[in-house]
């Protein structure tokens, strides 16, 4: 099974991960092309970053979200849609401590290239009803691969220390051997965890339906943390946050949303600061801009153990579980299966070679 599954499914397999690595380089470039807020000192107001973008924007454009500046360097981004059908969203960039307008881009749509990387990547170039599917079965199938490899991979009594290594002076099919067994059970639990994933993002439904009949789910009660006092209204951004940081525990803002229209309610989006948590999904807070009651609390920690699972998956899957050193495991990992292909197929070749010339050995060998 591991040996035809490999043969018959590399190269979509290997076209599904390059694909995926790309991607991720992709979005960490988008992340990192911020213009650089270079003034020292103490940082400015949300309203009087608000205000300075308002001013660089074309007039009676709404507000948008506001994702703040968390890291040092980083500008606080300010969106704001211009009157008009078509027109596009603006982002206006503004350093936190001077306030000085860093930089106005339009928000740009999907370019060609990116497109033609997620569609490789989640429907290998077909229709996406057909595509979607495809890619979740082959995804169950490096699940397979992968549980298979470690049957495998076993090492027989004796002879574990040497499972986890390449031999010195390997060479040929050893060192082929050497390699594929090495590598895959050093990365075994990343390329499991990231096919299982993938089949999630390919069937949510059926997954979580699956999920729910064996495990407890549900949404947490929606409400602030005890003892919390809200801010009496009305409130603006900077208020509206502070009082969202408040309702939860162990978090901070990274974002908010000024509501343009009476009634709306103010949304700040926060990430937790626990050590080792995943900055995704992130944490949602509603409040009542007039009153500055707490509207609703969606904090994922609070969250059933369905809902934890499907939300881990898709941290995982998109690199933003656990940081920088994750983005880096993800982004190899896309890499693996080329690693795996290229190993996989010289060992079936250097096995056929040798299987071919024992008979020849045999024929040519002297008669007693």
């Amino acid at each position: 099974m591991h040996l035809w599954l490999g043969l018959l499914l590399c190269i979509p397999i290997v076209v599904i991960g390059i694909s995926g690595s790309a991607l991720l380089v992709q979005s960490h470039y988008v992340s990192r092309s911020l213009p650089a807020a270079t003034a020292t000192g103490s940082k400015q107001t949300i309203v009087r970053a608000i205000e300075g973008a308002r001013a660089a924007a074309p007039q009676s454009s709404r507000l948008g979200r506001v994702d703040l500046s968390v890291r040092d360097g980083a500008p606080v981004t300010v969106q704001m849609q211009p009157p008009g059908r078509g027109v596009r969203s603006v982002r206006v960039f503004v350093d936190p401590v001077s306030l000085e307008v860093l930089s106005t881009r339009e928000v740009q749509p999907r370019g060609q290239a990116l497109g033609f990387l997620i569609n490789i990547h989640s429907f290998l170039m077909m229709r996406s009803y057909i595509g979607v599917k495809v890619v979740g079965a082959l995804g169950v199938a490096m699940i397979l691969m992968a549980l298979s490899g470690l049957v495998l991979w076993w090492p027989k009594k004796g002879q574990v220390r040497r499972a986890f290594l390449v031999r010195r002076g390997a060479r040929g099919l050893r060192l082929y051997v050497d390699l594929h067994h090495a590598a895959g059970i050093w990365t075994f639990a990343v390329l499991l965890l990231m096919s299982v994933s993938g089949v999630y993002l390919c069937f949510p439904q059926t997954v979580t339906e699956g999920l729910a009949r064996v495990l407890p789910s549900g949404l947490g009660s929606g409400e602030p943390v005890a003892g919390f006092v809200p801010t009496p209204g009305p409130l603006d951004a900077d208020t509206a946050v502070a009082s969202a940081v408040r309702a939860v525990s162990d978090a901070r803002a990274v974002a908010v949303q000024m509501p343009e229209q009476s009634g709306r309610p103010i949304l700040v989006f926060l990430e937790t600061t626990r050590v080792g948590g995943a900055t995704q999904p992130q944490i949602l807070v509603t409040l009542d801009q007039a009153t500055g009651d707490i509207g609703y609390v969606d904090d994922h920690r609070d969250h059933g153990v369905v809902e934890n699972v499907v939300n881990f998956q898709n941290a995982l899957h998109y690199g933003v579980a656990f940081g920088p050193v994750w983005q880096t495991i993800v982004f190899v990992s896309g890499l693996l299966p080329l690693f795996f292909a290229i190993t996989g197929l010289s060992i079936w070749w250097a096995r056929r070679r040798v299987t071919r010339r024992a008979p020849e050995a045999l024929q040519n060998a002297p008669a007693e």
